[in-house]
């Protein structure tokens, strides 16, 4: 019976590893420092990056990265998520499929500090 509590804890605690805890190395980068030779990658649903749509950048739903994740250049990435879930779970799989994830933003929360440059991009 024990065996299988650790099973489950260990797999609970998988979850919420990639789920929860932010990615290391990655951090929220502002317009000001951000290179021009990044690709910059929207992860937000197709319906909320319809609406605020960023000139420039690719939009690639969580959903959608394993099958589409080959049309990326493989150059350093941006990425542009609606929170910090989205935000971890792109980035990881990003990373797992080759890309090399620079920085990120996060539209819909106060956490990111360099959100508000965004509005100068659309």
């Amino acid at each position: 019976m024990w065996v299988a509590s650790l099973i489950f804890v260990a797999l609970v605690s998988y979850v919420i590893y990639t789920r929860y805890v932010p990615v290391r190395g990655v951090r929220c980068i502002s317009k000001d420092k951000l290179d021009e030779s990044l690709t910059i990658v929207d992860l937000r649903d197709y319906n909320d990056s319809a609406k605020e749509a960023i000139v420039g950048s690719v939009a690639l739903p969580i959903a959608y990265i394993k099958r589409h994740h080959h049309g990326i250049s493989n150059q350093s990435v941006y990425v542009i998520a609606s929170d910090c879930v989205e935000k971890n779970i792109g980035i990881r799989l990003l990373m797992r499929y080759g890309h090399q994830v620079s920085g990120y933003t996060i539209i819909n929360d106060d956490v990111c500090q360099c959100k508000n440059w965004l509005t100068k991009m659309a």
